[in-house]
């Protein structure tokens, strides 16, 4: 069983036997073939059509020479026929070949062109990844570097605290020591006054008696074995007795303001 071509609806018909060649593509100016449509169909119908052909022809023949001069001339329009369509395929076919050889490479062009432009994508892709690599470092060292700061800021502002407490105890205990020492030099001064003074007395007569010292300024009695009383927390460091305590002399409440037994701390 043989096969022939079975062109579309629209297509020319193609010359008895004629086989396309591998390259062969149809002319694009062609109508569009059908999705269901078989361009190989068997020809079943090939031994029959040559006898049913004979059979008019002997007809003919045996119809006499009108007959005979008709049937030359269907035959030489068949020929002529025949001639136009196969040179309109042949015509056809040296378009579709040179078509098919311009779009062969206009798409070899196009697909050279996708690769490059891939190979373009594919460096993009892998330096835009080591962008981000990077920009991830660089973010994760920023935030330990800001985490640092931070830690270094809580601690210097803990050392400021700590400083400014210092300070003020230092200064606390400076007052301190001013205030001790304004009083021994108060105390200093009048013990001078006081020798000074006991010394003018005792040039003054010729013949020496007995003195009884007196006490420091702000102490009241003790100059003969009676009760001592101090004016204040002065007098007593001035007398060099503070801290005074209860039962000891000169000890008074007024010395002893939180009331725990020990006066002029």
């Amino acid at each position: 069983m043989t096969v022939r071509f079975n062109p579309p609806p629209g297509w020319p018909t193609p010359p008895a036997g004629w086989t396309p060649d591998p390259s062969w593509s149809p002319d694009p100016h062609w109508p569009a073939k059908p999705a269901d449509w078989p361009l190989w169909v068997d020809d079943e119908a090939a031994e029959p059509r040559e006898e049913t052909m004979l059979l008019p022809l002997a007809g003919l023949a045996a119809g006499g020479p009108d007959a005979v001069a008709r049937r030359d001339g269907r035959t030489r329009r068949i020929v002529l026929v025949a001639f136009l369509c196969l040179a309109f395929l042949i015509v056809g076919l040296m378009m579709g070949t040179g078509t098919s050889g311009s779009r062969l490479a206009a798409a070899e062009a196009t697909l050279g062109e996708a690769t490059e432009a891939r190979a373009a994508l594919d460096e993009d892709n892998a330096a835009l990844t080591t962008a981000q690599d990077e920009l991830g470092t660089a973010q994760a060292d920023l935030a330990a570097r800001e985490e640092a700061v931070v830690a270094k800021e809580t601690e210097l502002a803990s050392r400021e605290a700590a400083t400014v407490t210092a300070e003020a105890d230092l200064q606390a205990r400076v007052t301190a020591v001013e205030g001790r020492e304004g009083a021994v030099t108060a105390a200093e001064a009048d013990l001078q006054a006081r020798s000074a003074a006991t010394g003018r007395s005792g040039t003054s007569s010729s013949t020496p008696k007995e003195t009884t010292p007196e006490a420091p300024a702000g102490i009241v009695g003790g100059g003969g074995g009676g009760a001592v009383s101090y004016a204040n927390c002065d007098a007593v460091r001035a007398a060099g007795k503070a801290p005074i305590r209860v039962g000891e002399p000169g000890y008074s409440k007024k010395l002893d303001r939180d009331g725990d037994g020990v006066g002029c701390e």
